[in-house]
């Protein structure tokens, strides 16, 4: 096995602390200051921007990002010029507008699952980059179609795997790849609940744990899905099996019937006598001796250098973009990435409506599925 890696764990580093007494990393960053200046578009001022993308922005521009919110575009008036206002940008009254009054580098699509491609679509047509919110789209065809819009036109697609930017499956996705599982990995496990009554349990959350069971594990090619739909018709709990391209083996359990303010998530990531596990995007454990200790990251709370949304992977992946966007490194969330995600969420559904395991075949254009 190779050396560890070295991950912050969601802290400033050693270096910035003790050796550039910069606990706080707001000192002005000559190398970041120095890339190109871009401009972005928000369409959607919802919860999640407000609570999430939007501060994850301030929290770069703080360390020296050179990135600017030219408009905002909500259908609500409020909402839009609240966060113009607090944000020192225009509202916009449609995206066709802030396209025609501003240069953008990106148009960051945050608004209802429904206008995600439609949106997308738009801001691509118009040569902008785009970071769409997951679902990419509410359909297999809607995001395959935009996936292949954007790559016919050579405009970078990004679709929202925030996790795979969050400290504790960074790090775990780097142990994978450094070998600490002694091989590749041959078992999946993960749980995902959520009590909220007004989401879609598979679009709205297990979707991020399949994310990551596809970036860790590779390729879904079969899936057997079973599941219990409430009165009103929604899906409310399923156990999905998973058959990897690779050989290995899978199982995801979510359940809207659950509690959103206790333990909800839990990932295990098994190799040959030794595994990974993530408890509810927090701690990550390394168990690979039956004698020996096993090993555990965790963020020290409290810490005046945590940041919610940074150990959320949020700045993570839009620093990501912004670097994709400037040609400096390959996109780490791509739309095709968002495909995949997609059509697995309607794998599972799929499997549950008919009884039946659910082949998905890896085309040139994305997944496709197959009834077994």
């Amino acid at each position: 096995m190779k050396s560890l890696p070295t991950i912050d764990f969601g802290h400033t580093s050693f270096d910035s602390a003790f050796e550039r007494r910069d606990v706080y990393g707001i000192k002005t960053d000559l190398e970041r200051s120095a890339k190109r200046r871009l401009n972005i578009g928000v369409v959607g001022c919802g919860g999640v921007a407000q609570a999430k993308w939007l501060p994850a922005i301030r929290y770069l521009q703080t360390r020296s990002e050179p990135v600017d919110i030219a408009g905002f575009v909500d259908p609500d008036a409020g909402a839009a010029e609240k966060v113009a206002r607090l944000y020192g940008a225009r509202r916009y009254p449609s995206l066709a507008d802030l396209l025609a009054g501003q240069r953008l580098d990106l148009v960051m699509v945050l608004a209802p699952d429904r206008e995600h491609a439609p949106i997308a679509r738009q801001a691509i047509a118009a040569g902008v980059a785009t970071l769409v919110e997951k679902p990419l789209a509410r359909s297999l065809a809607d995001a395959s179609a935009l996936a292949d819009f954007a790559e016919e036109r050579a405009i970078l697609l990004g679709s929202v795997a925030n996790k795979r930017f969050s400290p504790p499956y960074a790090l775990a996705k780097l142990l994978i790849d450094n070998g600490c599982l002694k091989t590749a990995p041959s078992v999946f496990e993960g749980k995902f609940t959520l009590g909220y009554p007004y989401v879609d349990i598979l679009e709205s959350g297990t979707i991020h744990l399949l994310d990551i069971a596809l970036w860790c594990m590779g390729p879904v090619a079969r899936v057997s899905a079973t599941g219990v739909v409430s009165a009103d018709g929604r899906l409310e709990s399923a156990i999905a099996m998973l058959n990897f391209q690779s050989g290995a083996i899978g199982s995801i359990v979510t359940s809207a019937a659950a509690l959103s303010f206790k333990p909800w998530e839990r990932v295990e990531i098994i190799g040959r006598n030794a595994m990974l596990t993530v408890d509810d995007q927090f701690e990550l454990t390394l168990a690979d001796d039956e004698c020996g200790p096993s090993r555990t990251w965790r963020p020290v709370i409290p810490n005046t250098l945590m940041f919610d949304e940074s150990f959320g992977g949020y700045p993570g992946l839009l620093e990501n973009m912004f670097d994709a966007i400037r040609g400096l490194v390959p996109l780490g969330a791509t739309g095709r990435d968002g495909v995949s995600a997609v059509a697995l969420v309607a794998a599972i559904r799929q499997s549950i409506e008919r009884s039946e395991w659910v082949s998905l075949h890896q085309a040139s254009g994305g997944p496709r599925i197959i009834s077994s």
